[in-house]
């Protein structure tokens, strides 16, 4: 009898650690899911308490929307954006969103659009302004030289960067029509640099909206951590204390009842735990990570190199218990949402996407102009420096960095 029972107690331990890691490991929508599903089973728990819409920090959410699909859009990624941000012209900007073409422009007159939204012009550039910084890059442009201007602003300031934007403002139509003489003559560069510029804006979107319709259906992500004002805080529609419905612990109890209700608080005593675990070690890992990757949250630089391992080394917990942590959770900041795994290297032990973005910069920034570097050059530099890569990813994210290939960066010799 007494092996049973210890089996059988060992077995329940083993359910609940189980439980636990599963906990940890749900994304948010799955997570409200489990919850509803205990709250079905367990009529102590007051889920109209425990999920709301909430906007103490500034954030709001539809309940709704976090267990199912839903139709993203453009003002829904719009209002998304602005719902963190400190700006008193939110609704204006939001009524902007609903005269933008099907490209992203506002081809109405300043006129017609203050007169429509009931603003004066002032009002109506300040709100223009605000949804120029907004995602995606482009929006609210009157023209397309302005709509890739506004793109080439949020570009890091080189001087290939510089040049494209004179190119942009003052020769795009003689670019539209290939008179790269023209062009090359008029700013008083090569013909050869004509092009490579040209590469830049060939990365640019001239529509920025047309990904969005009122029919395209994604995943709506909805985080766990909001960073707001370089602070750290738990989304509050998602972590909220369970309560408890009073009203069955009032009841005239028999042996039975009493029964009962102690093995369904014991569950609620059990799934908190649950969530506290969860909330506290996201919670750890997400203000680690804006300390450590400080280069990236504040001045938009790369993510240093950072292993699972000695993060869960730091924060005294297995290796496992981070992968599942940081699995299909999203951080949402000023930069938009970002995967906590996006933060945290995985695949090369020594090297980041970004750290090796930066290296492939570094080959190409040291290469001789006269015999530039091919791809496959620089995949084995790469090697030899212990980051092994494809070609085929090498310029994927040669691309990425708006590096032409090596014909494109060839200089002729005078």
């Amino acid at each position: 009898m007494k092996l049973e029972l210890k089996h059988s107690q060992k077995h329940q331990i083993y359910q609940k650690q189980i439980e636990k890691n599963l906990i940890l490991q749900m994304d948010v929508q799955q997570l409200l899911a489990h919850i509803e599903k205990i709250s079905f089973e367990n009529p102590l728990i007051d889920t109209d308490e425990m999920i709301e819409t909430s906007s103490d920090v500034g954030k709001e959410f539809d309940i709704d929307s976090l267990s199912r699909k839903t139709e993203q859009t453009l003002k829904e990624v719009i209002h998304w954006q602005l719902i963190n941000k400190d700006i008193h012209n939110k609704e204006l900007v939001e009524s902007l969103v609903d005269l933008l073409d099907d490209n992203g422009y506002l081809r109405l007159s300043i006129n017609d659009i203050c007169t429509y939204l009931k603003c004066d012009e002032k009002e109506y550039l300040e709100a223009k302004d605000t949804l120029s910084k907004l995602d995606p890059p482009g929006l609210g442009a009157n023209t397309l030289k302005e709509c890739l201007l506004l793109q080439l602003e949020r570009l890091k300031e080189t001087e290939d960067i510089h040049l494209t934007k004179i190119l942009v403002d003052e020769c795009l139509e003689d670019l539209s029509k290939s008179h790269y003489h023209a062009v090359s003559k008029k700013l008083g560069i090569s013909q050869n640099k004509v092009r490579e510029l040209l590469q830049i804006i060939l990365t640019l979107n001239p529509r920025p909206a047309s990904n969005y319709s009122s029919s395209l259906e994604v995943n709506y992500p909805v985080p766990d951590i909001i960073i707001k004002d370089g602070i750290v805080q738990l989304n509050p529609v998602i972590y909220k204390d369970i309560n408890i419905n009073t009203n069955y612990l009032s009841l005239d109890e028999n042996k039975e009842t009493k029964k009962y209700i102690e093995s369904k608080l014991r569950q609620v005593s059990w799934l908190q735990q649950c969530l506290n675990q969860r909330k506290n070690l996201i919670y750890d890992i997400a203000v680690f990570l804006l300390d450590y990757q400080q280069d990236f949250f504040m001045n938009g630089g790369a993510c240093h190199p950072l292993l699972q391992k000695d993060l869960a080394m730091l924060l005294g917990v297995h290796e496992s218990t981070i992968s599942r942590a940081i699995k299909d959770k999203y951080i949402y900041c000023d930069k938009g949402f970002i995967l906590l795994s996006d933060l945290i290297p995985k695949g090369t032990e020594d090297n980041s996407v970004d750290s090796i973005k930066e290296t492939i910069k570094e080959v190409i920034n040291n290469e001789d102009k006269i015999k530039p570097l091919s791809d496959q050059k620089i995949t084995t530099l790469l090697k030899d420096k212990g980051i092994e890569i494809s070609r085929r990813t090498v310029a994927k994210y040669r691309s990425e960095l708006n590096i032409p290939d090596a014909s494109g960066r060839k200089h002729i010799k005078k």
